[in-house]
């Protein structure tokens, strides 16, 4: 049974994950989520040292549930095809929960950015790389550089942190849509379709 200290920690980690998510960071206090999470704002400064801190740390847990969701789906199949739809589509979802005000606080943070993205591929890129090694293995991702591919995400990727503040949501969320399946279409060979 977890303890009072672990029941307010979750609270706290849970309602400035959603608080974050809905309005960025910038424009968040820590009284804002103190009240939120029904805890005093020592609490917070128990458990981390800055505001920064706490961000950095949720944005952290946050691709570490990606990760971890991507990996539990690409173990129940072997098809290169279903493992970049399970990247893609889990992508997708995780994309859409981001809103024009966290993406232009991210950009407007490069410590952060470079925390998260030093992070991302270490982890979340590794897995790409992954799928697209082993598919290239099996003959139906095309022949070609793989890490070239995942770099070109990357770079795709930190570009629409970059301008998604210029788009509004929806108009980011089809252009997303769209990468997706064009990179997907691109990648696969007639074999792995």
């Amino acid at each position: 049974m977890p303890t009072q200290a672990e029941i307010k920690h979750q609270r706290l980690m849970e309602q400035a994950e959603r608080l974050f998510l809905a309005n960025g960071f910038k424009n968040i206090t820590m009284e804002e989520i103190a009240s939120a999470a029904g805890i005093s704002k020592m609490t917070i400064y128990n458990h981390f040292d800055s505001k920064d801190h706490l961000v950095e740390t949720i944005m952290m847990e946050m691709i570490q549930r990606f990760n971890e969701e991507v990996e539990e789906a690409l173990s129940k199949t072997e098809s290169t095809f279903e493992k970049l739809q399970i990247y893609f589509e889990i992508g997708q979802r995780a994309s859409e929960d981001y809103t024009s005000d966290l993406y232009r606080d991210l950009y407007e943070s490069p410590y952060l950015l470079e925390k998260i993205a030093s992070y991302k591929k270490e982890t979340t890129l590794k897995i790409l790389l992954d799928i697209l090694e082993e598919g290239a293995q099996k003959g139906v991702i095309r022949e070609m550089d793989q890490r070239f591919i995942v770099m070109l995400l990357d770079i795709i990727s930190a570009g629409m942190i970059q301008t998604m503040h210029l788009y509004d949501e929806k108009t980011m969320l089809n252009f997303n849509r769209q990468l997706t399946e064009f990179i997907k279409r691109g990648l696969i060979t007639t074999e792995g379709r």
